[in-house]
């Protein structure tokens, strides 16, 4: 592991401190998901900032975290990816936001798209372990099972 990974690592722990999983029944750490999409990218040959950028990708959306203080640690790069991948009004209802984020998503870099990607993998593997130890997985989300298959479905197209 590189030490901007480490270091993105150890600051997406302290910001999401407080954040959980949505498992039923479990205790499971927000960090958990951040890492796991980080290795996604590793595993496929992504650089570091890429791999710090999906370490962070929730650190704005989740936690108010700003792009200045994104640029402050982690440089430019990075922050820009983060915020390739964050939605971009959170005021906006959850359909809306996540059909505005699908018809932005063909034009963002890349590397964006590939971090959207590592984190929907991540939700899946998620999705599975869940079931397996924590009970029924489609009672993580608010919306339920049929939304959210919508939604990766259209990640598909």
């Amino acid at each position: 592991m590189g030490i901007l990974l480490k270091r993105a690592l150890d600051q997406a722990a302290v910001w999401h401190r407080a954040q959980k999983r949505k498992y039923p029944n479990a205790d499971v750490p927000y960090i958990s998901h951040l890492a796991g999409v980080a290795v996604l990218l590793a595993r496929h040959g992504f650089d570091d900032e890429v791999v710090a950028a999906g370490a962070l990708h929730d650190a704005m959306e989740d936690q108010g975290v700003t792009f200045d203080e994104l640029i402050q640690h982690f440089g430019e790069r990075v922050a820009t990816l983060v915020r390739h991948v964050t939605e971009q009004d959170r005021a906006l209802p959850w359909e809306d936001r996540k059909r505005l984020y699908l018809e932005a998503f063909p034009r963002k870099p890349w590397e964006a798209q590939a971090i959207t990607l590592a984190d929907k993998i991540d939700n899946f593997q998620s999705i599975i372990v869940c079931s397996r130890e924590h009970g029924d997985p489609w009672s993580m989300f608010k919306r339920g099972r049929e939304a959210q298959i919508a939604r990766f479905e259209e990640l598909r197209a």
